[in-house]
Parts: C-alpha cells; structure tokens; sequence
C-alpha cells in the first residue's frame, strides 16, 4: 500500500511539471521551423516578389517567436530576412559562426532540402550562443530557410 501510495504521488507530480513542448514559449520547435520553410517554399515557386514582402510582415504569418523566414539569391544577397529586414539586399556569404564555420555558403550549397548546423547568439536568451539547426529549401534560384535554437 505504501509503494502505492508512493508512485501515485511520483504520477501526481509528474504530471505537474511543465512539458518539453510547452516550456519555453519563446522558441520554436525543429517541426515548426521545417513546416514554416516549406509553407515558404510554396510561396516562393507561386511568387517570389510578393512571398519576399510577406517574409518580412510582422502579420504575415512567417515570424513566430525567434522563427522567421530567411532568403538568399544565388549570389548569397539575402532578399528576404523576417528578423532583420535591413539586411535586405546586402551580402551574406563573409558570414561565419563563432567557430568561423561559413553557415551562409552551406547554405547555399545545398541541392534540395537540407538541416544546416551552426552556432548562433539566440536574442531571446541575452545573446547567448547555441547550436542553431536550420532546415534549408532550394526553390530555383533562391535558398530559403527557418531555423530553431536546440
């Protein structure tokens, strides 16, 4: 009766804990940043221009918590960055992670789908830098991507 007693208590407080999938409201998962890629995806082979806009509006559906919608021509200009709209038009191929690894490049050499993996300062935790996974989409001649913090 006491061993009983003692796992329902150990149910009981488990069940009070928060869940992985709910416990930190301001980041996205690896399903959600994927899922957001390929709903871009779609947008870009229909209309790239106006997909472009869509990336950057804060209602448009592409940015949710520290998920958003990046975009590079074949040159690695970005056309379209949910986070950072200033950085449209410039160039990101000198780009490098802390340990110098070049993610931009990776980026654009990926053939068709593909989980990229850098280190990145993630803004919602004070800059701290974490490993970043980006799922990565080519879709003619633009490379887009949604990345989640592990």
């Amino acid at each position: 009766m006491k061993f009983l007693k003692i796992a329902c208590l150990i149910i009981g407080l488990a069940s009070l804990a928060p869940s992985p999938v709910f416990a930190d409201a301001t980041h996205g998962s690896k399903e959600e940043a994927k899922t957001m890629a390929e709903k871009a995806a779609v947008l870009v082979k229909a209309n790239p221009e106006d997909a472009f806009k869509k990336f950057q509006e804060k209602d448009g559906g592409f940015i949710d918590r520290d998920l958003y919608v990046f975009v590079f021509d074949r040159g690695g200009n970005f056309k379209a960055h949910g986070a950072k709209p200033v950085l449209v038009g410039k160039g990101g191929l000198a780009m490098k992670d802390v340990s110098g690894f070049p993610f931009v490049k990776a980026f654009l050499e990926v053939k068709d789908t593909a989980w990229v993996n850098y280190k990145w300062p993630d803004v919602m935790d004070n800059g701290k830098i974490k490993d970043k996974d980006t799922y990565v989409i080519k879709v003619g001649e633009y490379t887009l991507g949604v990345g989640y913090f592990k």
